[in-house]
């Protein structure tokens, strides 16, 4: 039997017996840069089993282009052997990444294929789903004509594919990859207002930016009111956000000629590009935060255990290493056996170290696109802070309150405020040329 007739009858068996025979037999034919390899063949036929063991034993396989421009799981999507595919996936998630001919990676394949039948369309929306979810990165993929998936789904008028696409995008908060913009300049909105897909401009307003312009100078609302779909409900909410005052938008050119914002500075001077040093500075503030907090809930010599406003009275104490006698003087239970200017000298010290750990913390993870809501405990872990040593302060406390205080509500701003200021001006700044200067390295890279 020959290794054309092992793959047609799918039969593993068989196949080894030919490597017994000959160890190199799937390496015949499958030199050279652009070889269809025994794997392709499997993989067009949608020979699962022996799919799977060529690829185990000859991994490369598996991202090899042949003569087509297309890599074995290409040929399985064309010819429909969606188990095939699977099979392949489970093997390296990465390989929905891979680019064929025209740029088109398995992703951009099945986010603009429709199938004969109902069941079949459906089989190819669970592929979708599971390649996105078998490998995130795979939706930043471009073609050669700089698409994404969505850019395809929307320009085959694949309405189920882009539904799939739209509701994962918002889901990992990737919405920002619908600006992107093709090589024409068009984003999704642009798209879908050319090919009056109401019902897709609809989904679009509110996560795109309206008033983007491609590279002809046109808005997606601009390409809608030259050619209307008929849909009243659009027709009114586009006419609604063209009196709206246009935001300008910013060419890459332009976006690199203007001098660098209060942000973009700040931004530089906190930034560490060693991503290890960054995780040991996290590692080493959060120690000391956590260590000074817990010296402020346990101040030395410990805390008075009754009260007194007798100047003769004796009190028992709760200390570390002794049970003195207390000084003459009136207190009240639970409060800290240093006094004055002792106990005033220690909360300083021991504040100074726990903001400056703060501090750090918070520059360390200024320039980290994080979810605002990662700042909320750090304010509130000041403010924490600062309310017990204004509780345990004795005596003469205003002083010491009204410093606390301060620093607390500069903490408030500083750790809150200055990063979600600064994600909603610099971020949505930027987000318009991020994808020109990824298409950019794209077309460099390949």
């Amino acid at each position: 039997m020959s290794l054309q007739e092992a793959i047609a009858a799918d039969s593993v068996n068989e196949l080894y017996s030919l490597i017994e025979q000959d160890e190199n037999i799937l390496d015949h034919g499958s030199e050279g840069p652009f070889p269809n390899t025994p794997l392709h063949v499997a993989a067009e036929q949608g020979k699962t089993k022996v799919a799977m063991e060529i690829a185990t034993l000859k991994p490369p396989f598996a991202r090899k282009l042949n003569r087509g421009g297309y890599i074995p799981m290409h040929l399985a999507l064309q010819k429909k052997h969606y188990r095939t595919v699977r099979t392949l996936m489970t093997l390296d998630p990465e390989l929905v990444r891979v680019r064929g001919r025209g740029g088109i990676t398995p992703l951009h394949f099945v986010a603009g294929e429709r199938g004969d039948n109902g069941w079949d369309n459906m089989e190819l929306l669970e592929l979708l789903a599971e390649f996105l979810s078998a490998c995130k990165l795979s939706i930043e993929d471009l073609t050669n004509q700089c698409e994404t998936a969505v850019h395809v789904a929307v320009r085959t008028g694949n309405n189920e594919a882009f539904k799939v696409l739209f509701g994962w995008l918002k889901r990992v908060h990737l919405t920002r990859i619908l600006d992107w913009k093709d090589q024409h300049g068009d984003t999704v909105l642009h798209i879908a207002a050319s090919e009056k897909q109401p019902e897709i401009m609809k989904l679009l307003i509110g996560y795109t930016a309206v008033k983007a312009k491609n590279f002809r100078g046109r808005t997606a609302l601009d390409i809608f009111q030259e050619n209307p779909s008929g849909d009243q409900d659009l027709a009114k909410r586009s006419r609604r956000l063209g009196r709206r005052a246009i935001t300008p938008t910013l060419s890459l050119s332009q976006f690199f000629s203007k001098e660098l914002t209060s942000f973009e500075k700040c931004a530089n001077f906190f930034r560490i590009p060693d991503e290890s040093a960054r995780n040991i500075i996290l590692l080493v503030s959060s120690l000391i935060a956590a260590a000074t907090y817990q010296a402020a809930l346990t101040p030395p010599g410990g805390y008075l255990q009754d009260s007194s406003s007798n100047p003769t009275a004796n009190s028992t104490v709760v200390t570390a290493n002794s049970s003195s006698v207390a000084t003459r003087k009136t207190h009240g239970a639970r409060d800290s056996i240093r006094r004055r200017s002792g106990l005033y000298g220690y909360a300083m010290l021991n504040s100074l170290a726990f903001f400056a750990s703060i501090a750090t913390i918070w520059a360390t993870t200024f320039t980290v696109e994080a979810n605002p809501l990662f700042h909320i405990p750090i304010p509130l872990l000041c403010l924490a802070y600062s309310v017990s040593l204004i509780v345990q302060t004795p005596q003469d406390r205003e002083v010491v309150a009204i410093y606390l205080l301060v620093l607390a509500v500069f903490c408030l701003i500083a750790v809150f405020g200055v990063p979600v200021l600064w994600r909603s001006t610099f971020w949505q700044q930027i987000s318009g040329v991020r994808l020109v200067i990824f298409g950019e390295n794209e077309a460099i890279g390949n």
